[in-house]
């Protein structure tokens, strides 16, 4: 990375971490270590000088040390906006919808204020989005996690995180609803070896299971499902996904678990893979969490990150099936009714927004109140909103938003950030959850 995009970079992390918010945040280096502190300066050169409970002395950060930051929550956050804008390049943007006409949408978001998107540039709204309810979040010692006889040696705390020296198992029980979102970060050295069970009624190792698991070695990733009746394990998502693929050693993984449609979908770093059913006819009904370690002694590997929320997916099934024709707009209704054609407008009523829009098989328009929409697809235009362009830098927004730019600037109170289908951003820096420098996507193998 140039050093103006490092500086860049660097300035963005000074003006986030101002003296005036007095939590940690927390630093990933470029080499995976981590930190926790406060940014408080960054010279010409690129240094950034942080403060950190650790060093009575501030700590001084060569240019391109930082990888990620995660930035500790305001006191107070408002609530999302009920609508999730998806824009062409697949960045999403919380918002609140103001008006819709031929050429532009105008929305208000808590990060950036009114925007205008041009119509070229959405690709998808998902209406009626509610904040996820955080069921865990850690993990926070290692007294809360069960471990097996060798577990209690190969297991250790720190800083957030679970390390295994070896082969060994941990597991917990939670309060898990019939769907769920299970998130989680591994980190390995050499080959990867993990077994991550879920919906795990944590019995006795010698009793028959219902459960699921994901399991990822050097030949690959898969997610199972293990019964106690008929075929004992069956594959439900199989990926071509090998380590060699992560040049960090590192994945965000993310499952998403309905048990009420039997279906399964899994995102790493964020983007989606692939989705499965599950082939036996009842789900399982466990709520536990298992952790199996299966590296050679001696041999370090790592889980962090692990969340477990509630999981609403109408709206994300909607959008993350076929949309049908994509020279037309669609638009799915809370009561599941489609219809293809044109959105001709969005209008403000009575009781919140009116959605215009002009099917193919009807003279008038249909007339639909906002809470009556679940998601509506954009027409794809013959030409891409805006070139393919360099945009290094993630900035993650509470609420679920991700937006990616080229470079940012502060000023006291905002993030100046440059987007390129959005153009300049002014930012509130307290909607930034996060900023991480990304990494290309790998490229899956071929099979031949």
């Amino acid at each position: 990375m140039n050093s103006s995009n490092m500086i860049s970079l660097f300035s963005l992390l000074l003006a986030i971490s101002a003296p005036a918010v007095l939590r940690a945040d927390d630093l990933t280096l470029a080499n995976d270590a981590r930190l926790s502190g406060t940014v408080r300066s960054i010279n010409e050169a690129g240094i950034v000088e942080l403060t950190s409970a650790l060093s009575p002395e501030p700590v001084l950060l060569k240019a391109a040390a930082v990888a990620k930051v995660e930035f500790s929550a305001p006191e107070s956050v408002p609530n999302a906006p009920g609508t999730l804008v998806e824009l062409s390049n697949g960045d999403l943007l919380p918002a609140t919808i103001e008006s819709l006409d031929e050429k532009n949408l105008t929305v208000v978001t808590d990060e950036a204020g009114r925007l205008t998107i041009p119509r070229a540039a959405l690709k998808s709204m998902q209406l009626g989005v509610h904040q996820r309810k955080v069921i865990y979040s850690g993990p926070q010692n290692l007294e809360e996690w069960l471990r097996d006889g060798e577990g209690t040696k190969i297991w250790k705390f720190n800083d957030k995180t679970l390390t295994a020296n070896g082969p060994g198992y941990v597991a917990r029980n939670f309060e898990t609803p019939r769907k769920f979102i299970l998130k989680f970060t591994l980190k390995w050295q050499a080959n990867p070896g993990f077994q991550i069970y879920f919906a795990d009624p944590l019995t006795p190792k010698t009793d028959a299971v219902d459960r699921y698991y994901m399991q990822f070695n050097g030949a690959g990733m898969e997610i199972k499902r293990e019964s106690s009746k008929g075929k004992h394990f069956q594959t439900v998502i199989l990926l071509a996904r090998t380590p060699d693929q992560y040049p960090t050693n590192q994945l965000d993984v993310e499952i998403r678990v309905d048990r009420t449609a039997s279906r399964l979908h899994l995102f790493l770093n964020g983007e989606p893979e692939g989705a499965g059913v599950d082939p036996v006819s009842d789900p399982p009904v466990g709520n536990g969490v298992g952790v199996v370690s299966s590296s050679s002694p001696g041999i370090s590997q790592e889980i962090r990150g692990i969340e477990i929320l509630e999981f609403d997916n109408a709206s994300a099934r909607h959008r993350s099936e076929d949309r049908g024709d994509s020279k037309t707009d669609s638009l799915i209704s809370r009561d599941e009714d489609r219809w293809g054609g044109r959105l001709t407008g969005i209008r403000k009523g009575p009781q919140g927004a009116v959605f215009s829009f002009k099917s193919d098989f009807q003279e008038a328009p249909l007339e639909l109140a906002e809470g009556d929409v679940s998601t509506v697809f954009f027409a794809k235009p013959e030409k891409d909103a805006a070139p393919e362009a360099n945009n290094p830098f993630d900035l993650r927004l509470r609420g679920e938003g991700s937006l990616r730019v080229s470079s940012c600037s502060f000023s006291e109170n905002a993030i100046i950030a440059q987007h390129p289908l959005l153009g300049a951003l002014k930012i509130n820096r307290a909607g930034v959850s996060a900023i991480e420098r990304l990494e290309p996507k790998p490229e899956a193998k071929s099979t031949e």
